[in-house]
Order: C-alpha cells, then sequence, then structure tokens
C-alpha cells in the first residue's frame, strides 16, 4: 500500500487502534466521499497489515521499533537485509531522529523495505533462466558489468565474495547481500 498522502495514513491512524474506534474526524472529512474512499482503504491495510507487522517487530511492546527490533525482523528470510540496509532504512523513515520508528514512520518504513524487497526478488528471478533457484556466474556477470560497469574479472571476483557457501552460484539470500552492497537498495 502507497501511502504518499499522509493525512490518509493519519486519518486512518485516527480511525483504527487495534481494530477499535478511538477517535472521530470532524464531520467535513466525513462529507468528502473520494477521501474517506482511500482513508477506508487506508483504514484497511493499517488494521489487517500495518498493524500486525507492527506488533511483530515491537518485541518490546513499548510502541516503537528499534533498531535491533527491526534488524531482527528483516535481517531474516524473506527479507534478508544486511544490517547496513535496515540501519539506512531506519535513518530515512525516522521522521524525529530519535532512533525508533513509531507506527506511522513504521508504515512508510515497512512499505518501502516491502518494495526493495520485491524489486530485489523480482530480479533475482528474471536472472535465474534455468530457474533452479540459484544464479550461476553467468546468470549475475552480465548485470554486474552492464550496471556497474565492471570488467569480467571484477564481476567475477564480486560473485565470489558473496558466494557465501562457496558452491560457485549465488542464492537469493547472496544476491539480496550483493545487490544491496552494490546498489543500497
Amino acid at each position: 500500500m502507497n501511502f504518499e498522502n499522509g493525512w490518509v495514513l493519519r486519518s486512518a491512524l485516527n480511525f483504527a487502534s487495534d481494530g477499535e474506534v478511538v477517535r472521530e474526524v470532524g464531520r467535513e472529512f466525513q462529507r468528502k466521499v473520494p477521501e474517506k474512499a482511500k482513508a477506508d482503504l487506508a483504514k484497511e491495510c493499517l488494521t489487517q497489515e500495518i498493524l500486525p507487522a507492527f506488533r511483530q517487530y515491537d518485541a518490546d511492546h513499548n510502541g516503537m521499533i528499534s533498531l535491533q527490533e527491526a534488524t531482527a525482523i528483516l535481517g531474516k528470510p524473506p527479507f534478508n537485509f544486511p544490517a547496513t540496509r535496515v540501519d539506512s532504512l531506519l535513518r530515512r523513515f525516522d521522521k524525529d531522529n530519535n532512533g525508533q520508528l513509531d507506527i506511522e514512520e513504521f508504515a512508510a518504513f515497512y512499505a518501502e523495505a516491502r518494495i526493495s524487497h520485491e524489486e530485489i526478488s523480482n530480479c533475482f528471478d528474471r536472472l535465474d533462466k534455468d530457474g533452479n533457484g540459484v544464479l550461476s556466474p553467468d546468470e549475475v556477470l552480465s548485470v554486474i558489468q552492464e550496471r556497474m560497469g565492471a570488467d569480467k574479472q571484477t564481476a567475477a571476483n564480486l560473485i565470489k565474495l558473496y558466494d557465501r557457501n562457496q558452491d560457485g552460484n549465488l542464492d537469493k539470500t547472496e544476491f539480496m547481500f550483493l545487490w544491496s552492497a552494490m546498489f543500497g537498495q
């Protein structure tokens, strides 16, 4: 869910807390049918997706997501983000610079993490020409050369560097680390 309009998310937050109405919005907002539809959609996304994810990340139940809590989730499957990627995401969405994410900051953070993961995963799937779940050096070599302008030897060395299990291929997790290191996504 894209929360480009911050007011939509704030409106949804006004409506929902554990699925209960906690505050009513003004009559003017109620009369705006298209905006109300957007708010209803945001509320649905918030209650069905964002709040459960927020609760999952908020291990100490203090109502904030710390770097350690975010890293504990995003560092594991299906995300497999390196700690540096999680840190940069947290810093980017921590609007009040307190080192933690409240629910509104978390909604944007979580959406970006999911989009980033999906983009990298889709890239992996496109490169995996034979569909065997791993990328051979041939399958990944061209993208490194094209995207980075690297010569064949540099590209081969990068593949070896991120091939953690030393099987000569990159699995999806290894590719995620390589991609994040190369492009910061």
